[in-house]
């Protein structure tokens, strides 16, 4: 049976780099972080909105984005990204189970792509439909870097 190895491990555990390479630590013992970024009671998000959820800092890398809501967003979408990739970390998702984090992203290609070096702000973008003023809902951005 063949041993593989992991991106991340390639040069650092298999012996194909002498001197060893040392691991990426944005990747491989990073550092954990996230951003909650919950909606304001009473205000409601129409289709179209883009919400400003928090800035991720330079060299961090977007592991998962999760999102809570305490009421069927019914046919209403959402999606998070930059603004100039509105769907960089979860693609028009539409969330319809209550009091559960529920996982919207990223894509496989944005978590295997290198750690961005930039830092970037984060927008929810809503569509189809209005999200109701009454709704409680977070989103938790979790992040992994230096």
């Amino acid at each position: 049976m063949t041993t593989r190895y992991a991106k991340q491990q390639v040069g650092v555990a298999d012996g194909t780099a002498i001197p060893v390479k040392k691991a990426d630590g944005r990747e491989v013992n990073a550092k954990r972080s996230a951003i909650l970024a919950s909606k304001v009671t009473g205000v409601g998000w129409a289709s179209g909105d883009v919400i400003f959820l928090g800035t991720k800092k330079a060299g961090d890398k977007v592991v998962d984005v999760k999102l809570t809501t305490g009421t069927s967003l019914g046919s209403s979408t959402v999606s998070v990204g930059t603004l100039a990739v509105p769907d960089k970390y979860a693609a028009t998702k539409t969330l319809t189970t209550v009091d559960t984090p529920t996982s919207l992203g990223p894509p496989a290609s944005t978590l295997d792509a290198d750690a961005p070096i930039a830092e970037e702000d984060l927008y929810a973008t809503i569509g189809s439909a209005t999200i109701a003023s009454g709704t409680r809902l977070t989103f938790e951005i979790c992040l992994v870097g230096l």
